[in-house]
């Protein structure tokens, strides 16, 4: 079985309790005085699963005028403080979209191509919903 090979590299930075991480994709801050770990954590399970739901609508010709993801994760108060609960709520803005079509999409990424779903999947509860909306009609809340 092949298997992909991802490396991050870690070196401290001038900050206090913070690390410079060099990624495939560049640098990033990461610590107490930069991006939070647990954080990067839900940007991680949101860019995984939205690249995968934005792809999928595309190739479904959807007329998708944006996309937003909402995540809220409830840590618990004992160390080592996980997640204990995590909302993940898609709001998928367009013209004449089926509501099916992004149910699916939504479906074959947490389901099928979301790895960090995948992982997260079987340490925390995650719970899903999603609101479709015609972008002339769309509210912001």
């Amino acid at each position: 079985m092949n298997m992909e090979e991802k490396k991050v590299s870690f070196r401290l930075s001038q900050l206090e309790n913070t690390y410079k991480a060099q990624t495939s994709s560049g640098e990033i801050l990461v610590g107490e005085k930069a991006f939070r770990p647990m954080e990067l954590v839900l940007v991680a399970l949101g860019g995984c699963s939205g690249v995968d739901v934005s792809n999928i609508l595309k190739k479904k010709r959807q007329k998708v005028k944006d996309i937003r993801i909402e995540i809220v994760g409830k840590r618990r108060k004992e160390f080592p403080r996980v997640y204990e609960s995590i909302k993940l709520k898609y709001i998928v803005i367009g013209e004449g979209m089926s509501r099916k079509a992004v149910e699916d999409a939504i479906r074959l990424s947490i389901e099928k191509y979301c790895s960090i779903y995948a992982m997260l999947k079987e340490a925390v509860n995650i719970d899903v919903e999603m609101d479709v909306w015609e972008e002339k009609d769309y509210q912001p809340s």
